[in-house]
């Protein structure tokens, strides 16, 4: 399940293509993160809630993209960097 398996285009914006297993990774490190960042700091406004989601998402593509996809390394990584704003909410 190493990065080497993955192409990366030449054009501006980086694609990666991920293996059918890095991506069962990647979703099993969504679910634990999110629930998680729930468990710290509920979101009772779903609209905010989706935000946070998506924000999730993409952070975490954006790190498996860099190295290589495994659970733990990925979810504390993505919990480590995700944006202050975006952990503790501000409530409505």
């Amino acid at each position: 399940m190493g990065s080497s398996k993955r192409h990366r285009s030449g054009s501006r914006k980086r694609h990666v293509t991920f293996t059918s297993d890095e991506l069962r990774t990647i979703d099993r490190v969504y679910h634990a993160a999110w629930s998680e960042i729930l468990e710290r700091h509920p979101q009772p406004n779903s609209e905010k809630a989706r935000e946070r989601q998506e924000a999730l998402r993409k952070r975490l593509f954006v790190l498996a993209g860099r190295g290589e996809v495994e659970f733990v390394m990925l979810r504390d990584q993505v919990l480590a960097t995700m944006p202050e704003t975006l952990m503790y909410p501000t409530r409505r």
